[in-house]
């Protein structure tokens, strides 16, 4: 089976106000296939984030190659926006557009883009924000929500496009702990339902349940790959060891 995304040898190179260069990532190749859920973890400044941000050029990859359905994204000629209505991110801060109401971010893009008419945006909005549980805010503002409601709509407005792959940036970092469990119970479902997932997180236990592959980024490489199984119970890299020993015991 081939990969839905395919990243090979993929680098990126800050430069710094003072002139030097930070290495973020170091030399990535890896890949994700249709259906699949990867949980990708590691210590923080180790690049996971940036990695995810790469896949779909929010972060201009140094060097290195990312295809996305065999089609080479990161060449110059591809049209990147159309790439990203397949290939959607729900960030750790939301970014709900909070002069809109939950209707109108959940419809806007589907709307300007001529992918659906207004009506129907809005069955689509009804029938996400029913999955997510919370059909009886869809004319509420932003700003009346809480935390973790309004991950759960980030989480709709995502998925309002139809994409083909969710890439997740440490979606429940944001929250309160008693918010975790209800945008967790959200992502399980989508998991549950066949979506395919990129997840960086510090959910252990959900990364644990849900993924199919468990990368573990340090220093802008990945360091140890493997089922949940063999990357959690049984890791071989001395740095996976050192790391899951701190976070798994807190």
């Amino acid at each position: 089976m081939s990969y839905i995304i395919e990243v090979n040898d993929l680098h990126k190179t800050f430069r710094l106000q003072d002139g030097r260069e930070l290495n973020v990532l170091n030399g990535i190749s890896t890949g994700i296939r249709k259906g699949e859920k990867i949980a990708v973890i590691g210590p923080s400044g180790s690049g996971k984030s940036t990695f995810l941000r790469c896949l779909n050029r929010m972060e201009e990859p140094t060097s290195g190659t990312i295809k996305f359905k065999d089609e080479d994204i990161t060449s110059p000629e591809c049209d990147i926006n159309r790439v990203r209505r397949h290939m959607c991110m729900v960030f750790q801060h939301f970014h709900l557009f909070p002069h809109l109401t939950v209707r109108k971010n959940l419809t806007l893009a589907p709307v300007d883009l001529k992918i659906m008419t207004q009506e129907e945006a809005d069955v689509r909005a009804h029938e996400l924000l029913s999955r997510v549980g919370l059909a009886d805010k869809i004319d509420e503002w932003p700003e009346r929500l809480s935390g973790g409601q309004k991950q759960r709509v980030a989480i709709a407005r995502a998925m309002a496009m139809s994409p083909d792959v969710l890439l997740f940036d440490e979606p429940t970092s944001a929250l309160d702990p008693e918010m975790i469990g209800e945008v967790l119970d959200v992502m399980k479902e989508l998991a549950d339902s066949g979506m395919t997932m990129y997840l960086v997180t510090h959910e252990m236990g959900f990364a644990h349940q849900v993924a199919d592959r468990v990368l573990f980024i340090d220093k802008g490489i990945i360091s140890e790959e493997g089922t949940p199984e063999e990357v959690f119970d049984h890791p071989k890299q001395p740095r996976t060891i050192e790391f899951l020993s701190k976070v798994l015991r807190r």
